[in-house]
């Protein structure tokens, strides 16, 4: 599979919404180990025989849900990441 099909087949590891900002959490490999990043992209209704469109570009209205959507991808990655600190730190002997 090539690399471009290979992106296009990977699924995020988390998916959630605020409003109309839809919010794709992916993970990665990085030379220091996995890692987590976000994606934002703004849901739509052009019209009805467009059916639905995504964009990337927030108008006044749909920032006060991005700025929530990013707090709550903020904090859904650092529960990952203190999960796997936890996971990679060496078990104290009883």
């Amino acid at each position: 599979m090539t690399e471009a099909a290979n992106d296009k087949a990977r699924k995020p590891a988390e998916k959630f919404h605020v409003g109309r900002v839809h919010v794709s959490i992916w993970q990665n490999s990085g030379v220091n180990g996995a890692f987590r990043a976000a994606t934002f992209q703004l849901r739509y209704k052009k019209d009805e025989e467009k059916g639905w469109q995504t964009g990337q570009s927030f108008g006044a209205s749909d920032l006060l849900s991005l700025e929530t959507a990013a707090q709550e991808a903020r904090t859904r990655i650092g529960k990952w990441q203190e999960g796997n600190r936890k996971k990679q730190a060496p078990q104290a002997a009883a």
